[in-house]
């Protein structure tokens, strides 16, 4: 394999675009808090898509998580807010309870996705029983294949009801605060 430097062929949407409609103080408050960790949208149907697929086994399960980024500049700075579009499921993986390798096949599905705008923002995957967290595989799959820093990476017990977010190369908890679930398709921007 050779490696080539380009030109990523995707891009962040303006956070102009974003933030449109909204009043001063809110705008205010949303790029204040985005210094730290960007706020994530996730939409019910996206969500309902993922907890199906989790929820079917008693092993560890995932997928690729595709959207949108909004930022002050470009992908590499300035992420203010990812929206979460879709979910694309791995149907090809080797699992047990306490390990998940998804096949290649989750990654082509994906790129039938993709556009200038929405590509994969992070993947997901569950914990059965184990409770919400991001062991050291996890974090290591972060660094290696999700550390950009719109990349997310969320991690849910739908045992005990629990989930975690967590954001770029370093695995940064994103706060619940954060987290804008229950929207409707019509609502995300």
């Amino acid at each position: 394999m050779k490696w080539i430097d380009r030109k990523p062929d995707i891009s962040a949407k303006s956070v102009t675009e974003f933030l449109s409609g909204l009043s001063v103080l809110p705008v205010l408050d949303l790029l204040s808090s985005s210094v730290e960790s960007p706020h994530v949208l996730i939409s019910d149907s996206v969500r309902k898509t993922v907890m199906e697929h989790i929820s079917s086994n008693r092993t560890e399960s995932g997928g690729l998580l595709i959207g949108e980024v909004f930022s002050l500049d470009d992908l590499n700075s300035g992420v203010v807010a990812v929206s979460i579009t879709k979910a694309v499921p791995s149907q090809d993986f080797d699992a047990t309870s306490v390990s998940l390798s998804m096949g290649p096949a989750v990654w082509d599905i994906a790129r039938s996705y993709v556009t200038k705008h929405r590509f994969v923002v992070g993947w997901y995957h569950s914990h059965p029983d184990l409770g919400a967290f991001f062991s050291g595989t996890d974090r290591k799959t972060q660094a290696e294949f999700f550390n950009q820093e719109y990349h997310l990476g969320l991690v849910i017990d739908p045992v005990r009801d629990e989930e975690l977010w967590f954001v770029g190369k370093d695995s940064l908890t994103i706060p619940f605060s954060h987290v804008w679930g229950g929207l409707s398709e019509l609502a995300m921007v």
